[in-house]
C-alpha cells in the first residue's frame, strides 16, 4: 500500500512566537514516538511540519490511522488544537510535453 492510499491528517498547533531549534526539538520527539507506536491498523508515519508565520501556526502531517496519530501527537506533546484529515497531493504532476531533446 502507498502512502497516497494511506490517510492522511494535519495536527494544528498555534504556536505564537515559536523559534526553529523549540520546532526541531519537538520534531525529533515526534520521531522517536511514531518509531515507539503502532496500533491495530499499523504503523502512522510522520511527513514533517510546515510552520505558518503569519498565523503562528505549525501544521504537522502524518500518515496512518487517526488512533494511533493521536497517540503519536499526545505522546510527543504536541498541543494540537485539532487533528483533521486531509488529502495531500506531495507530488504535482510532471510538466507535460518531452523532457529532453535529442539532436540525431
Amino acid at each position: 500500500m502507498t502512502s497516497r492510499s494511506k490517510t492522511h491528517w494535519i495536527a494544528e498547533c498555534y504556536w505564537p512566537g515559536v523559534q526553529d531549534h523549540e520546532l526541531r526539538e519537538l520534531g525529533d520527539r515526534v520521531v522517536r514516538a511514531t518509531s515507539e507506536l503502532a496500533g491495530p491498523g499499523g504503523p502512522a508515519s510522520y511527513l514533517g511540519s510546515l510552520r505558518v508565520t503569519d498565523d503562528e501556526v505549525v501544521l504537522f502531517l502524518f500518515c496512518g490511522p487517526i488512533g494511533v496519530v493521536r497517540r503519536v501527537t499526545d505522546r510527543a506533546g504536541i498541543r494540537a488544537e485539532r487533528i483533521l484529515h486531509c488529502l495531500p497531493d506531495l507530488h504535482p504532476p510532471a510538466p507535460a510535453g518531452p523532457t529532453s531533446t535529442s539532436i540525431t
